[in-house]
This record gives structure tokens, sequence and C-alpha cells, in this order.
């Protein structure tokens, strides 16, 4: 964060992967618990952050008069996220008004996890308006200058889904997700991680699951625009625009489109002073604030 001059966030995701955990002699707890958990180990850095000599006394966790040297940047401490593709998950970031991070997860699935944190964050008593730039959403984006550019460099980001992906056993391990998920995985629901074979797989279909905005600026934006008033808003985008074989340059022209051609109209569509679940710019307050700048996705496992 130093280093930086405070640049930095903090990313957190609960474990996903139960084999791993047991590889390293690491207990797996289902799904409330991981979130308990993760929700215990976050107090306990926010303590070091924010006190000189910091013990803590939890359910996972205890220590007693520990320290970190240097001090944040940032005061009282760097941004914290929260990525999560359920429910549950998402009303307890909201509860405690993290940012709120979800991963390929389409227009009615958004949604779910959006309202979700909306509902966690006032019902902690954090006010009725949710500031748009706690709720974030992942998805891959290629932006070309031609359709047929653009079409191309969607093909090669489609490996994340077609080819990067953990084998089918491992893909929802028991305890993963609550029961619920399940049984809407069960009924046909969009897995982000077992996406293979599905219509997510093509370009067409991933845009149309809204995991996938891709085409021309114009077109991009349009869809953007569309998932955007589906699920109620959000103050932030990352970009996964790079994967599989998209080669340097390709993946250069990718971002360097979306930013130039895309990202400012974005900025006047959706100012910063809008709360979440307002989906009309002309209802949001007055002012000068704009979205924060999008940052890149990182590309490493599921979210």
């Amino acid at each position: 964060d130093r280093i930086s001059g405070g640049r930095l966030s903090l990313n957190v995701v609960s474990s996903w992967w139960a084999d791993e955990a047991r590889q390293y002699g690491l207990q797996f707890d289902q799904h409330d618990d991981r979130y308990a958990r993760t929700s215990e180990w976050i107090d306990v850095v926010k303590g070091l952050w924010r006190e000189e000599r910091f013990s803590f006394e939890g359910r996972f966790f205890h220590h007693r008069s520990i320290n970190i040297w240097p001090r944040c940047y940032q005061q009282p401490h760097p941004p914290i996220w929260v990525s999560t593709t359920s429910t549950g998950g998402a009303q307890q970031v909201g509860a405690h008004g993290y940012i709120q991070a979800t991963f390929l997860t389409g227009f009615d699935t958004t949604k779910r996890i959006f309202d979700a944190y909306r509902k966690g964050w006032r019902e902690a008593g954090r006010g009725q308006d949710v500031p748009i730039d706690r709720l974030a959403y992942a998805a891959l984006i290629y932006v070309g200058d031609t359709e047929s550019k653009a079409r191309a460099g969607a093909e090669k980001l489609l490996w994340y889904v077609n080819s990067n992906k953990v084998p089918l056993h491992f893909s929802n391990p028991p305890g993963y997700v609550p029961v619920a998920m399940n049984m809407q995985l069960a009924r046909g629901a969009h897995n982000v991680v077992s996406a293979f074979g599905t219509k997510q797989g093509t370009v067409d279909g991933a845009i149309e699951a809204g995991t996938m905005f891709a085409g021309t600026p114009d077109q991009v934006l349009a869809q953007i625009k569309k998932h955007w008033h589906h699920v109620g808003g959000y103050g932030q985008i990352l970009i996964m625009g790079q994967a599989g074989f998209l080669e340097h340059d390709d993946t250069v022209h990718g971002i360097r489109m979306f930013a130039r051609e895309v990202y400012p109209k974005l900025k006047e569509l959706f100012p910063g002073t809008m709360p979440s679940g307002i989906t009309e710019p002309s209802k949001a307050a007055a002012g000068g604030s704009h979205w924060p700048h999008p940052a890149p996705m990182q590309t490493e496992g599921p979210v």
C-alpha cells in the first residue's frame, strides 16, 4: 500500500476446493462456516491495520498483542473486496459494507446476488441507499474496431470457460454452495465453473447469458447497459480481457478500445452519485463524480 501510494485493495475469496484443503491438512467448512471464518479473518486484518497492538478472541482465531509494520498508507485501511457468487455470502458482505464482486454470473443470478447485498446492507442499519461503488461485476470483455476483429478476440477469450475448467467432480464439492443453490443448479441454473457444453461456450451464447460483452464499441455499450439495468446497477466493472491464446497486441487492442470508446460513455450514462437499485440516472442525485476506474480481472481460479 505504501509502495503504490495508496492504490492497494484487498480482495478476499473464501475457499472453494475441498480436496485442495484436505491435501494441505486443512478443514473444509460448510458454506456458512466458510463465510463466518472469512468474516472473522477480515476482522483480524482490519484490527491489525487500525491498531498498533491488537488482540482478538473469536470462534476461529485467537491472537494476543500482535502488530504489523509499516502501517497502511490509506486510512483507516485499504478498500476491502469480497468475491462471492452466492446470495447468502452477498448478504453477509452487504452487512459489513465491503465491496461485493461477482464473476460471470449473468443476468438473473447477478440480480439475486446484488439484491441480497442490498438487503444485508439495509438490515444492518447502513441506510436505505446503497452506494453504487459497493457493487462490482466481472465479465469476459473484448472490444474491436470491427465486428470481425471483435469476434476473433472473443472466441479466444472463451478458452477460459471451454478449456480452463476443473474436473466435474471438483466443480461443486459437497458444502460448496447452499442447498437452495444446488436446487437451482439441478433445475438448470448456470454454474460458472461448469460451462463446457452449454450455450455459454459460444460467443453468442455468452453474450446472451451476460457473461461476455463483446463486439464494436456501440455493441458492447448496449450489452453492458442491458445487463446494468437488469441487475439494478453497479459502479465497478472488472475486465477479463486476456485468456488462452489471445496474444499481447490483441489484448492491448481490446482493452484500449474499451478505455477510449466505451468507458467515457459509461461514466456519462451512470454517474457515481447514483445509489444502487436506481437504474435511471435522472432519479439520482446530481453530482460530478463518476464510476471508479475499471480494474483488470484476475484470471486465477473461480471466485
